[in-house]
């Protein structure tokens, strides 16, 4: 059980009330130039502290009005948290303090964190602070905000709730100095659970977010992105989408529809090892597993890959596709169909690429390949 130390009350003492008379409270506050309040948990190791520069306290209420309260939060008998705030009411020597103004929570260490509210309700004995007024909570890429939120010390857990969003930069910044412009990413939960320790993320759906790519004008329509559900990891730029997943790109003509989706910020990566479907404008796409890597324009299905375009369609055990040389590599069982003159290709590897004219131009270098076609009949004179 936590035990609170006496209240330190440090420098003269100056008396702000007047002569009494019948009826006044026989305790009127006082003015001091200092107020230093500490506890210990139960193994006597600092749980918190706080200080101000000037208070008046109420002897007979145990009501401390703080000026700049300053403070810290111990884990472990070590600094984990610097709390300060515009002004603060501290009750009961320490049972209930009441933060207000410009209030900032500053996670020490080498991954800078910084919670800030207009309004904090902290409970000591409970490990536990209630966020109003503007939560929000910034690491070195993310901002995550709600109508209000509560922090659980012992936990480290920040509970979101009231329509929480969390928007991303793809450029890192100093949570100090807050995010520059317009987020790139925008995704919206009804409810978040975030660990500002771990980066450690999990929110109940339905998510839905919007991303605007890197030179994209404003006046285009951005991509977007919904799911039942969201876990992941804020430091480690992981994210897990829980099914369903849709994308849609409308300026690419681009949609995917999947199960459970994993995304890696740090390089543009996705994957997927159940099956998907989607499309670029005319070009269908299926397959049993997806691996996606957006900085290399590569997209790969290790199994039961299937291309459709109209009057032609590929099958392979696996393919590989750059959507921005249009190179199409197929291996497995690769079958080639064209609907002119029933055209059949068969082969173990095939490459080529998306012709102009839209068709398929394959080859096999090296390779054995079957091709059956249809001649139709000469006409008669």
């Amino acid at each position: 059980m936590k035990r609170l130390l006496p209240v330190l009350l440090i420098g003269t003492l100056v008396a702000c009330g007047r002569p009494s008379t019948p009826g006044d409270d026989p305790s009127p506050p006082f003015v001091f130039r200092s107020l230093n309040l500490r506890q210990q948990d139960s193994r006597g190791q600092p749980a918190w502290e706080l200080t101000s520069p000037e208070a008046r306290y109420d002897i007979r209420r145990r009501v401390a009005q703080a000026l700049k309260p300053r403070g810290v939060i111990y884990a472990e008998g070590k600094p984990l948290y610097r709390v300060e705030a515009s002004s603060g009411v501290v009750l009961n020597d320490g049972d209930v303090i009441q933060l207000e103004g410009k209030i900032r929570l500053q996670r020490l260490g080498a991954e800078p964190v910084l919670i800030r509210a207009s309004q904090v309700r902290w409970l000591p004995s409970q490990r536990r602070m209630e966020l109003d007024r503007h939560p929000e909570a910034l690491d070195r890429h993310n901002r995550l905000v709600a109508e209000k939120a509560r922090f659980l010390l012992d936990k480290e857990v920040l509970q979101l709730r009231g329509k929480p969003r969390l928007e991303r930069w793809a450029e890192a910044f100093q949570p100090s100095a807050g995010p520059p412009g317009a987020a790139e990413t925008v995704l919206t939960v009804a409810q978040l659970d975030w660990h500002p320790g771990s980066g450690r993320l999990e929110a109940a759906g339905p998510v839905q977010a919007t991303r605007r790519p890197r030179g994209r004008a404003g006046g285009l329509a951005p991509q977007t992105l919904s799911a039942s559900g969201l876990q992941g990891n804020t430091r480690e730029q992981r994210f897990s989408l829980l099914a369903p997943v849709r994308f849609d790109d409308p300026v690419e003509g681009t949609t995917l529809t999947a199960q459970q989706v994993e995304v890696m910020l740090e390089g543009n990566r996705i994957r997927t090892d159940a099956p998907f479907s989607g499309q670029r404008q005319d070009l269908q796409v299926r397959g049993q597993s997806l691996r996606v890597s957006g900085n290399e324009s590569l997209v790969e299905i290790p199994a039961g890959c299937l291309l459709d375009r109209p009057g032609e369609s590929l099958r392979a055990g696996r393919c590989l596709w750059n959507w921005s040389t249009e190179t199409i590599e197929a291996a497995g069982d690769v079958e080639l169909q064209r609907s002119t003159n029933s055209q059949s290709i068969r082969a173990e590897r095939l490459s080529g690429r998306l012709g102009s004219g839209g068709s398929i131009e394959a080859s096999s270098p090296g390779g054995r390949v079957v091709s059956r076609f249809r001649v139709p009949p000469p006409r008669r004179p």
